[in-house]
Parts: C-alpha cells; structure tokens; sequence
C-alpha cells in the first residue's frame, strides 16, 4: 500500500487533468462506504434479500452521525433512521434497498461539504455465483434484478460518487448486474501490472515467520501447503522481457496456519468454502475424473480458459452439475476455468496455456473429493483407509531394518483391503473403475497426504541415473531424514513376471537423485491388472532399503508371502552409491 498510487482529478471542473498521489496520503481524506455481501448468500431469493437488508442496515449504523448532521434537513434524517433501525430496515421494499448505498453516497457528500465518496463493495458477486448455480429461474431473476439496482444506482451517473472498487471471484460478463456502469476496469491476477497485489510472496512470508519464530524445516513445509500460485513478474511499466514468474502464497491460508499456532501441524483452510462441493457430482463424468485424477497425480493440463463468465456458462456448469449427458469439450472447458478463477488451479509456464495444482492444501482438498467419489460409488471403507495410512505414518516416523519389513507387509495388507474393495475392468465401457495405474495412484497420493509431518511429490520430471534420459516419479514422500520413492504399475495377469517388479524397483531407484535423505526406501507396487473377481485380485510390492547399517531389498507376492522376486544385492550394486 505504501508504493501504490492513485490518479485524482486536478479539480471538479477539468475532469480530464488527473494526477498520481501516494495512496496513504489520501487516507482518511475521503467520506468511504464499505459493504460486504458475503453474508448474504442463500439458497432462494427471499432470504437473500432479507440478508441484502441486513447488510445494509449494518453499513448505514457506521454513519449514524448523520442523523445529527447540520447539513441535512430533517426528512433526510428521517429516512436514514429508515435504514439504522433494526425493525424499520426490515420494512424496507425492493425500490429502497436498490437506492440505499446511491441515498447514503449523497448524504455523506452533502455532510462532508460536497466531498466526493468512494463506495468499496466486498464479494459483490458472491450471491450470483451461488444463484447462476442453484436457482430457480424465477428466483434467478430476482436476484440479478435486484444487484443490477444496488450498482447501478451507486455506480452509474452518480454525481457524488468519486471511486468505486467492487472485489470478487469472478467478473460475470454479460449478466445485466453490471451492464451499463461508465469506465468499468477489470483487473485480475493474470494481469501483470496487478498479480503483485495478489497473495504475499516468500519475502513477506519470511517476515511472518521471523516474527512468529517459525522453525526453518516447517517454513519449508508451509510453503510446499500453501505457496505455489504463479503470478507475472510486473518490472515497472511492462512485463519482464523473460516474462518471469512469481510464486504467491494464500492469504487466508498462510494467515490461518500462523494464527493457529500449531506449526508443525498442516491442514487444508478452505474445507468450509464449499465452493467446489458440486465436483463429486462431475466427477462421474470420465472426461473430469481423468482430468482430475492427472491434476492429483502432479501433471499440468491444458484448456481454453475463459477469464469472464457469462450467464451462459454458469447456466452451462449447472447443466452439467444436474444432468447426466456426457460434457463437451467446451464444458470441460467452463469448468477448469471456474476452477482457476476459485483458485484451484494456477498457471505452469509464462505461456499461460498451461495449468496445475499449486499446492499440497489444494492437492489436498481434490483428493479428498475423488477419494470421496471413490468411497460412495464403489463402497471403499474410509476406516480402512485410515488405516493404511496409520501403517504408512509407522514406516516413515521409525524406518528400523529389522521392524521394516513387518511394516510393509501390515501395509501391503491394509492397501490390499482398501485396493480389494474397488471393482477394477479391463473395459471402460464396464460398470467399475478402469483399472490402470491412475486409480491406484490416486489412492496412494492421498493416503501419503494425510500422514503428519510428511512433504509428497507427485509426477516428479528428472533426468535419471546412470542415463540422460527424462523420466517421471510416480509418488516421492519425505520425513526428516527418511525418503521414499514409488512406482506403481497395473501389470495384465497374462504378462505377469518376476521381471516387471525388477524392472520397476530398477525404475524407482533411477529418480534416486530426488533425494537428499540419509535413509531412502524405493519401492515397486503392481496391483494385477485383469477381470478377477475382488479376492481374487493380486497385489505385489518389492522394497529396497538403503539404511546406515546397508541396503536390504523384500518383498511380498501375489499370494502374501516374502518375495524378492530374484532380486539381490549385486542386482542393485550399480545404484548404490547414488541413493544411500
């Protein structure tokens, strides 16, 4: 705020000579009115206006002063006590509460001897977003109709008006709600000039966690939560000729995580936004579950983004939420951009055509949703997820050689009971989950999320060992000094060997460099690929340990016993020295 400036008029009569002042030198010397919607978001018309009314009636007992005001006259005074009361803002009709914030802006003009008021809105699209979604089409109407009045009587062709800043989620395009307003400038966080206003950046954060004696090791795994929204680099006039990227943190959430005190505890703060509730809906839709699911594991996607919406889209994304037909590529389309624009998703590159998940919280809050889907669709026991990851939460707190493989045969029977529970196909025209390694991969991704003290990786690109080739590691997970790499395959009953688990240990150990951990696990998981019946179905894990007292390698068969599957020691010989 104190290097920010704001262009004022020279004088009331040359309303084109504008000049910049330092924006703390106009506090306080402007009449304000400040609003916020929030609270006024509800399932049907009539209660949002009985919010609107309430809110109102909140923003006019900020300046109840006026009741006494010298330069009113006494029916003016009159009806401001209209809106001050508790019981006679009430009675208020349609017509009153659409002039309400116009009447106060001249009334503070007309008190502060003809000083012109900025009128600031908060949310003001919130209750739009819940309507274009959930309405009725008649209760639809109403709502538009009656935030159309509120803005435009206050922002259009108001003469005591000086500035008005409304703030919100989305800029709805062509809704009528702000359709006619004068010198209506949008600005949002794809714009280089303003992203430096979004978020708060890892100087700023510093400063929050000198100041609240954040350890260092928990600073870093705030970051890996919270940070991770990619902003343009603004270099004064223009973008920077690299176009270089910012990572931004979360307000809300970074802000949250440190008021709470708990810093070695992590959790998602947007679980009661609500906003994305409706996915677990979309998510039987194989077009958004795919998408979702390569989301989870890490990957970037790309979309036509639409950075304003239109009544239509939000008339498109309802359709989809309530019906059944399959979603076009436009309506994928509509519902990724919503998704950028709530903050779900962020941009991957300067190009801006690519998108991702920017953090753990939000990695998080998705697995959750699929997991969920999982859960109601197919009957996976939430109890017994919970469970493989209380095994998962062992295996990484105490990494003892001669209690580590106890573990992981208690977690190759926790997963394989959770696994068991979903009905896997080799046809994705067939009623279940198409078995490939995204399933599995989802599943593992969100146990790992919810072990403590933990940091994940998913879909990590590196150059690997021993070759110049680029590859990709399925799942890294980290704790203190324990690391841990996995490689999942869904291998057909018929191609079934030891071979494929070697091949995927060997695989698991050439991202070894993404570890700089003294104790490293790597680890190969097939769950079979085929039309078994679900106690019928195999699952295989091979481990190879490298502890200070040597590298060990176990592993466990489709029937449950102890197998190395012919690997050995001189097998992993050739890796050693790049992932003790």
């Amino acid at each position: 705020i104190s290097q920010s400036k704001i262009l004022v008029q020279n004088s009331e009569d040359d309303v084109f000579c504008r000049h910049e002042v330092d924006a703390l030198k106009l506090q306080g010397t402007y009449p304000v009115i400040y609003i916020d919607f929030k609270n006024c978001v509800s399932d049907r018309f009539d209660t949002v206006r009985e919010g609107v009314k309430r809110v109102l009636n909140s923003c006019f007992k900020q300046h109840r002063y006026l009741e006494k005001s010298d330069h009113l006259d006494e029916e003016e005074k009159e009806k401001i006590k209209r809106y001050v009361g508790a019981i006679s803002s009430e009675g208020l009709n349609d017509d009153q509460i659409k002039s309400g914030l116009q009447f106060l802006s001249e009334m503070l003009y007309q008190h502060y001897d003809k000083k012109k008021v900025w009128i600031l809105i908060d949310e003001y699209d919130a209750v739009a977003n819940v309507a274009y979604r959930k309405f009725n089409a008649d209760d639809l109407d109403k709502t538009i109709e009656l935030f159309t009045g509120i803005y435009q009587n206050a922002l259009k062709g108001n003469p005591c008006l000086e500035k008005g800043v409304l703030t919100g989620v989305q800029y709805i395009a062509r809704s009528g709600m702000l359709s006619g307003l004068n010198n209506l400038g949008k600005f949002n966080f794809t714009d280089a000039k303003y992203a430096q206003y979004y978020g708060l950046d890892q100087g700023e954060v510093d400063l929050f966690f000198g100041h609240f004696q954040v350890p260092k090791p928990l600073g870093d795994k705030a970051k890996s939560w919270y940070n991770g929204y990619q902003v343009q680099k603004y270099n004064g006039n223009s973008v920077t000729s690299s176009q270089e990227l910012v990572s931004k943190y979360n307000i809300w959430s970074i802000v949250s995580y440190l008021k709470r005190g708990e810093f070695s505890h992590f959790k998602s703060h947007w679980e009661e936004s609500g906003n994305i509730d409706f996915l677990g809906e979309l998510l039987a839709q194989p077009k958004v579950r795919e998408k979702v699911e390569e989301l989870i594991d890490g990957a970037c996607i790309s979309f036509d983004r639409k950075d304003d919406f239109s009544a239509n889209d939000f008339k498109q994304l309802r359709n989809m939420i309530g019906g059944n037909k399959e979603i076009t590529s436009d309506g994928l389309a509509v519902l990724l951009s919503y998704l950028l624009i709530g903050g779900y998703l962020t941009i991957d590159g300067p190009t801006q055509n690519a998108y991702r998940l920017p953090n753990m919280e939000i990695m998080y809050e998705m697995g959750k949703r699929l997991i969920n889907y999982y859960q109601h669709i197919y009957a996976i026991d939430p109890a017994k997820i919970q469970s493989a990851t209380n095994v998962l939460q062992d295996i990484m707190s105490t990494p003892h050689r001669e209690r580590m493989q106890e573990h992981f045969k208690n977690f190759y029977d926790r997963f394989k009971e959770v696994i068991c529970t979903v009905r896997l196909v080799d046809d994705k025209n067939a009623e279940g989950v198409f078995a490939n390694e995204d399933i599995v991969h989802s599943l593992l991704n969100y146990i790992a999320l919810q072990t403590q003290h933990t940091t994940l990786g998913s879909e990590l690109y590196t150059t690997k060992l021993h070759s110049k080739q680029k590859g990709r590691a399925d799942i890294k997970i980290t704790h203190k000094d324990v690391g841990v790499i996995m490689e999942i395959k869904c291998v057909p009953v018929s191609d079934r060997s030891d071979s494929h688990m070697k091949e995927a240990l060997e695989q698991a150990m050439s991202y070894g460099n993404l570890l700089d951990t003294n104790k490293n696990l790597f680890i190969a998981i097939n769950v079979e690929r085929g039309t078994r019946t679900s106690e019928e179905r195999s699952i295989e894990f091979l481990c190879a340990s490298f502890m200070s007292d040597g590298q060990h390698v176990f592993g466990i068969n489709a029937s449950g016993d102890y197998d190395t599957f012919g690997v050995n020691n001189s097998i992993m010989k050739g890796f050693t020295e790049h992932v003790k």
